[in-house]
């Protein structure tokens, strides 16, 4: 779970607890929640998902979760049409932008609240290949899982990966010394993952991007 959305959604995160599952808690560069590492999702409430067709972030949010994972699923939570009329966008437009992502390759998912939220989350993570439990990181975990945590959190990888580039190159470091190697040793891994990796990896730190 990224680590911005465990901030505002302690709600899901109860809930997610409450079905019997934990929930790791790290900085995603796509999505809201992984998971697997076929699988991730972007969670928008009605009013925020209306405010990204507005301003165009929807859209770029879709390619990049389209780019980086084999099934991306956004979301949306709450009332939509009852924000439509609110934020004084068309029907039509809506309507249109559904249709557009839809057709991009991102699966849709309508929940009424946070409760629906998680067990669409739970769903989910209970019927993909390598699944991922969903916890807030604890002071008792181990070194392993902060490893496996680091490297799941890059695009396309996830936890089966991450444990897989663990086995081969033996720590972290190594593996991200040698990740041009990792088309080669992960079946699978997509190239527009790779370059997202690679932008990670080597692009200067940009503090505006944070600001």
């Amino acid at each position: 779970m990224d680590s911005r959305e465990y901030e505002t959604a302690q709600a899901v995160v109860n809930a997610v607890k409450e079905l019997g599952c934990r929930v790791l808690v790290s900085t995603l560069t796509v999505g809201d929640y992984v998971v697997s590492s076929e699988v991730a999702v972007e969670r928008k409430r009605a009013m925020d998902f209306v405010n990204s067709i507005i301003d165009g972030r929807l859209f770029q949010q879709a390619s990049n979760l389209i780019e980086a994972y084999q099934e991306p699923y956004i979301i949306i939570e709450g009332d939509l049409w009852s924000t439509v009329s609110v934020r004084g966008i068309s029907r039509n437009a809506l309507i249109g932008a559904l249709v557009k992502v839809s057709r991009s390759g991102l699966r849709l998912i309508w929940t009424r609240d946070e409760w629906d939220t998680a067990q669409a989350l739970y769903s989910l993570a209970v019927t993909s290949p390598g699944l991922i439990k969903i916890s807030n990181r604890r002071k008792s975990e181990s070194i392993s899982d902060m490893q496996i945590t680091l490297l799941s959190s890059l695009p396309g990888i996830g936890i089966r990966r991450a444990v897989r580039l663990l086995k081969i190159y033996g720590t972290p470091l190594n593996a991200l010394n040698n990740y041009r190697q990792w088309p080669i040793k992960l079946s699978g891994l997509s190239s527009s993952s790779m370059l997202m990796i690679r932008r990670i990896l080597e692009s200067k730190f940009n503090n505006e991007d944070n600001a």
